[in-house]
Parts: structure tokens; C-alpha cells; sequence
């Protein structure tokens, strides 16, 4: 109870804190916030604003749409280099797990108990530098919880962050960059979200801590005659978490750079259509070489047999430790219905030549797909329906291709690189966790950033573990969480708060047999847990901009 009144205390009191100063300033609202990223969708449904699509561009959207934005503008130095500057929006979320983890797409870390995390700020810019100092602090009380055979054999995915509680100072969403005309180039420890998806991504989302790395990315689409093209190319550094894991045996004490790129195209002729490619590269910076090659992977081939000496001995390329994951996606958007629908299909792996791909292109595979539908109804409001389905299990297929292994493999993690696809313990993709499939279905209503709504979803966990633990059939039966959801977002002026409430029932949880469980007749280990969360923006109102440089 002291506990709960302390959290209280704090909480009242940074709510106050956030509505008093009135005179500071805001450039833009960070993209690592999942309220913002949805706003923003809704507003490409609902308006002609459709021509966007990176996710990474979303504040650019929302500059030019939410009028609660303040930019301080002006001459420097006498001339006419233009300048602005501000104080990022102060962000507070506060996060309860009752007795497990509930995995999922976030800014905050797996945890039991108590969690807070507070990000604010600085931007500047001058003419085509800009400046952007926004850390990030995450506290967790990171009690400890009933763990089971949690092996997945290719991947540092963490479920518990050492024994105690957490507590991390990040660079957060900070950059330095030059700016020209649609394009940017500079350095950045911002959280990327590539792919379509709402709820998850294949390649990247927020889920894990943000990484260094260098950046060429467009600032809004490019037009040309040809339509709009929108895209990233980034050169980064992955580390590992520093806890120990169940793969702790496995893992290099290194680094691991990353290379990768994300194209969109919107044609001219389709209105609202959007195709696109992302790859990514990782490999361990103790075997990388200073060829071009392992610069930039991200140009190589996509047959083995044309990259190594004997195209006979596929696990030769293997040998070079790269990783790389491939996915291909499109996004259909229609104002007027008030609707989108899209889809995101990736591989792992490389293919050994193109008679394979053909052949077998369920190898290493993940995908997702979804849709959402806005319907109108009084007082400028809607309905919203979404809905979203993720499969990174691998296809059945992977036990006719390495027997005697069964589901070894997931779609973060390969044999090379056995940190996996992740950055200090966390998925950089789908933040459900390694071969975890989830189904995920929701309806609200909505007006502007208020919602009020439920969300249900089946999380399917970590397929590639009980495919290599358990026969089927099995005692054991799959480990399933089925969750509702309560959402109720509020926006009072300036101040956004949003929050929600899951009830989650596991299945069979942790593949455990119940005591209760016999040989004829066997019962799993339900678990019954409650997850809640708080979340704070605060938005200061917009100003008209000088109407000539101050001197």
C-alpha cells in the first residue's frame, strides 16, 4: 500500500508539473510515441494527406495538421539564415504487470511491477543543421516471476533485465542532421519503424531501445514524375544486453554493425498505393572486413551460389557470420472509404539460387497483414475497426529441411549471429517475442487523439521452442494468451493523457501441466494476470510564426 501511495504522489505530481509551464516551446512530438503513430494514420485516411507513408516522417504530417505546435522563428546574426529552436513536449508513461510479462510493442522494457519512463527535451536548427536532444530514463522494479524453459536457441531475447530492479539513462530520440529540401543525412539514436504495420513490424519498430547509427533519409516524399518515392539507408551499431540470457554460452563478447535500407514507391497512376523493400544486414565487427561487401551488404546478391568460391557447400556463406532479413510489403489507402488495407512479407535466410526461392519460398518466412475502417458519425467522430495478424512460426517445412532439429530456428534469430535480431535483449521487429504469432482485433471510438475502446488478441508464444521441446501431440499444450483490453485515451487542451487496462488469461502457461494434470486425461497451468498503463503528452498551443526576422 505505501507503494501504491508513493506511485500516486508521483504521479499527481508530475500531472501538475506538466500543466503549469505555458511558455515553453515544442518543435515536433516524437515518433516513438504509438499514440502519435496512430493519430497520424488516422489523419492519412481521413484527408488528402495520403502521399505519406514512412512512419519515420509521421511528425512532419502532424507539423503540418495539429495546429499545437510552436515554432520560434527569426534571423541570426543580421542575415537571413533562418533559425528555430524549442523545448520538446515532456512524455511520462507508467506501466503495472501483476504476476508475468505481457509482450508487446513498446517503449518500456519486459517487467514485473512498477515501470516508469519520462523523455523531454531540446531542438535547435539553424538554416540546414538541425539538433535534436531528447534522453530518455526508464526505471522498473523488475520483481521476480516463474520462468520456464525460455531457450530460444538463436536469439538474446530477454524476459527478465537482471535480478533487481532496472534503471537506464538512453540518448533517446536524439540526432544531429543536415537538411535538404526532402532529404536528411546525420546521426541518430532515434527509434526506425519500417513496414506498414500498426500494431507490429517485421524489421523495425519501437520496441527496442533506439541504437546509433548514421542515416540518409527523406524528410517527406520525393515527387518526380514518375510518383513519390520516400525511403532510409542507415549504418548502425547493435549491442548486447550485458544480463545473462539462457544462450549466454553461445554469444560473442562484440558488437555487431548493421546495414540496412527501406524504399517506398507511390505511383503516379494509383492513387493512395504504396510498395516497398526493406533489408537489413548484421554481422559480428570481429569478422567484418573493409571491403565494400561488408560495408554495404545491402547491394549483394540474393543467391548463396553466387557468392561463395564453391556453390556446392551452402553453409560456406554462412561462414562470413552475416545475417540478413528481406521483406517486401504494400499498403493500399482510400480517403474517401475512409480505409486501408496492407500486408508485409519477409524472409530470413538467403536463398541458395532462384530454383530454390521458387520452390520453397516458405522457408524462413514471417508475415503480417491488416486493414483499418473509419466509420463517420456525429460531432466530426468515428468508429475505428483494425485489426491485425502476425506469423513469424516457422512453416512445417523446416523439419523435412533439418531433421532431427525441428522448429531450431525463428524469424529473429539465425545460426550466425546468436544475439539475433536485437539490441540490448529486445526484438527490433515484432515486439511479441521470437516466432510468436498474434491476432489482434480492435474497436473504438474516435475523435481526434480521444478513444475510447477494447481490444482483443491471441498471442501464440514462441513456436520455435515448443516445436523443439515437445512431440505433437504433446501433454503439453501450446502456450496461448488471450487478452481484453479497455482503452480510454483523453485530451483536456494541451494535455494528452492515454491509458489502458489488459486482462490476460494464459494458457497452458509456460508449456507448465497443472497438478491436477494425469497422462489420460492431461490439464495445463493457467495463469491469470493484470496489465495496466498510464501514459502523458503534453502539447503547448500554437503561435503564429513573425512575420519578419528579428535583428
Amino acid at each position: 500500500m505505501n507503494i501504491l501511495k508513493l506511485n500516486c504522489i508521483a504521479f499527481l505530481t508530475l500531472v501538475i508539473f506538466f500543466t503549469l509551464p505555458n511558455y515553453l516551446y515544442s518543435q515536433k512530438i516524437s515518433t516513438n510515441n504509438l499514440i502519435v503513430l496512430e493519430q497520424n494514420r488516422r489523419m492519412q485516411i481521413t484527408s488528402d494527406s495520403s502521399s505519406l507513408f514512412f512512419q519515420n516522417n509521421a511528425y512532419q504530417l502532424l507539423t503540418e495538421n495539429i495546429e499545437k505546435i510552436i515554432i520560434n522563428k527569426g534571423s541570426i546574426f543580421n542575415s537571413k539564415l533562418p533559425y528555430n529552436y524549442g523545448i520538446l513536449p515532456l512524455n511520462l508513461q507508467s506501466r503495472y504487470s501483476s504476476r508475468t510479462i505481457y509482450p508487446e510493442v513498446s517503449t518500456l522494457i519486459n517487467n514485473v511491477g512498477f515501470q516508469y519512463y519520462v523523455s523531454s527535451g531540446f531542438f535547435a536548427s539553424v538554416g540546414p543543421l538541425s539538433v535534436q536532444i531528447q534522453p530518455e530514463y526508464i526505471y522498473a522494479q523488475n520483481r521476480d516471476f516463474e520462468i520456464g524453459p525460455m531457450k530460444s536457441n538463436n536469439t538474446e531475447y530477454l524476459e527478465r533485465f537482471g535480478d533487481g530492479h532496472f534503471s537506464k539513462i538512453l540518448p533517446g530520440q536524439s540526432s544531429v542532421r543536415l537538411n535538404f529540401g526532402a532529404f536528411s543525412v546525420g546521426a541518430s539514436t532515434e527509434n526506425i519503424w519500417w513496414g506498414p504495420g500498426q500494431f507490429n513490424s517485421l524489421i523495425f519498430s519501437n520496441n527496442a531501445f533506439g541504437f546509433r547509427h548514421l542515416t540518409l533519409n527523406t524528410r517527406r516524399p520525393a515527387k518526380t514524375f514518375l510518383g513519390n518515392f520516400e525511403g532510409q539507408v542507415i549504418l548502425g551499431r547493435l549491442e548486447g544486453s550485458g544480463f545473462d540470457s539462457p544462450i549466454n554460452q553461445l554469444l560473442k563478447d562484440d558488437w555487431r554493425y548493421l546495414n540496412g535500407i527501406s524504399f517506398i514507391y507511390q505511383p503516379k497512376w494509383i492513387s493512395g498505393f504504396f510498395v516497398g523493400v526493406s533489408r537489413t544486414f548484421q554481422q559480428y565487427n570481429s569478422m567484418r572486413t573493409k571491403s565494400f561487401g561488408d560495408l554495404f551488404p545491402i547491394f549483394e546478391g540474393f543467391q548463396k551460389e553466387r557468392l561463395v568460391e564453391d556453390p556446392s557447400n551452402s553453409l560456406e556463406f554462412d561462414r562470413r557470420g552475416q545475417d540478413q532479413q528481406l521483406s517486401g510489403f504494400a499498403r493500399f489507402v482510400n480517403p474517401k472509404a475512409k480505409f486501408e488495407v496492407y500486408f508485409e512479407y519477409g524472409r530470413r535466410d538467403h536463398a541458395l539460387n532462384w530454383r530454390e526461392a521458387i520452390l520453397n519460398p516458405e522457408h524462413a518466412r514471417a508475415y503480417l497483414f491488416g486493414f483499418k475502417k473509419l466509420i463517420p458519425i456525429l460531432n466530426e467522430a468515428f468508429i475505428q475497426v483494425r485489426g491485425e495478424v502476425v506469423q513469424q512460426q516457422e512453416s512445417i517445412n523446416i523439419i523435412i529441411r533439418y531433421p532431427g532439429t525441428g522448429g531450431a530456428q525463428n524469424w529473429g534469430g539465425h545460426i550466425p549471429v546468436h544475439h539475433g535480431f536485437t539490441n540490448q535483449g529486445q526484438m527490433l521487429g515484432p515486439g511479441v517475442g521470437p516466432s510468436s504469432n498474434v491476432q489482434t482485433l480492435e474497436a473504438s471510438w474516435v475523435k481526434g487523439f480521444k478513444k475510447l475502446g477494447l481490444r482483443l488478441e491471441r498471442l501464440n508464444r514462441h513456436q520455435d521452442i515448443y516445436q523443439k521441446r515437445f512431440p505433437d501431440p504433446s501433454e503439453q499444450g501450446r502456450w496461448v494468451d488471450l487478452s481484453a483490453r479497455l482503452l480510454a485515451d483523453w485530451q483536456w487542451d494541451n494535455l494528452i493523457i492515454s491509458s489502458n487496462i489488459n486482462f490476460v488469461n494464459s494458457l497452458n502457461y509456460q508449456w507448465q501441466l497443472s497438478p491436477n494434470s494425469t497422462p489420460d486425461f492431461p490439464q495445463g497451468q493457467n495463469l491469470f494476470s493484470v496489465h495496466s498503463q498510464v501514459s502523458l503528452i503534453y502539447l503547448f498551443q500554437k503561435q503564429k510564426g513573425l512575420s519578419k526576422p528579428v535583428n
